[in-house]
C-alpha cells in the first residue's frame, strides 16, 4: 500500500477526493527496479499500471521492415510523474511495447483489475484518468510516428 500523500504529488491524481486517493492507495505499492531490468514485455497480458516516481523507463517496440525484425527504442524515455503501461486499461489488455529501466528506478504499481472497477464505479474519476491516458498515448504516438518515418526514410536510402 502507498500513502495518499505520495499519490497527491503526481498530476495524474490531482483533484481527486481523499476517498478516491485512499481507494487507489489500497491497490498500489511502490517498487524499485535495477538498471536494465525488464518491467514488462510487448504482447504480455497487461495487468499492472505504473507511474514513474524516480528514474527513466525506455520503451521498445518490435517492427518488421524490409522483411527484417527490429527492436526500436522510443526516443524519449518515460520519466518521473509519467504514466507507464496504459495498455492495461484498454482492450485487449496487452502491453504494446516492452519496458526496461534505463537507470535504477522507482515506480508506483497499481493492480489494474480493481483500478478498472474503481474507474467504472466512479465515472468522474474514470473520465479524468482516461483523459490523462489519452494524452500519454497521443504524445507517444506522435513521437513514434516521427521515429518510424525516419527509419523508413533511412531504409529507402539504403536500398538506393
Amino acid at each position: 500500500m502507498i500513502s495518499t500523500q505520495k499519490l497527491m504529488r503526481y498530476p495524474l491524481f490531482s483533484g481527486l477526493s481523499h476517498y478516491m486517493l485512499k481507494e487507489i492507495s489500497i491497490i498500489s505499492n511502490e517498487i524499485e527496479v535495477e538498471k536494465g531490468a525488464w518491467i514488462f514485455y510487448e504482447g504480455d497480458r497487461a495487468n499492472r499500471l505504473f507511474i514513474v516516481t524516480k528514474g527513466f523507463i525506455s520503451l521498445t517496440t518490435q517492427i518488421f521492415l524490409n522483411g527484417r525484425s527490429r527492436d526500436i527504442e522510443a526516443a524519449d524515455p518515460v520519466g518521473p510523474g509519467e504514466l507507464l503501461g496504459w495498455s492495461a486499461l484498454v482492450e485487449p489488455q496487452e502491453y504494446s511495447s516492452s519496458g526496461r529501466a534505463k537507470v535504477k528506478s522507482k515506480l508506483i504499481e497499481i493492480d489494474v483489475e480493481p483500478f478498472r472497477e474503481l474507474l467504472m464505479d466512479n465515472p468522474e474519476l474514470g473520465f479524468l484518468f482516461m483523459n490523462h491516458v489519452a494524452e500519454a498515448i497521443r504524445t507517444r504516438l506522435d513521437n513514434k510516428n516521427v521515429q518510424l518515418l525516419s527509419l523508413v526514410l533511412d531504409s529507402l536510402d539504403e536500398d538506393e
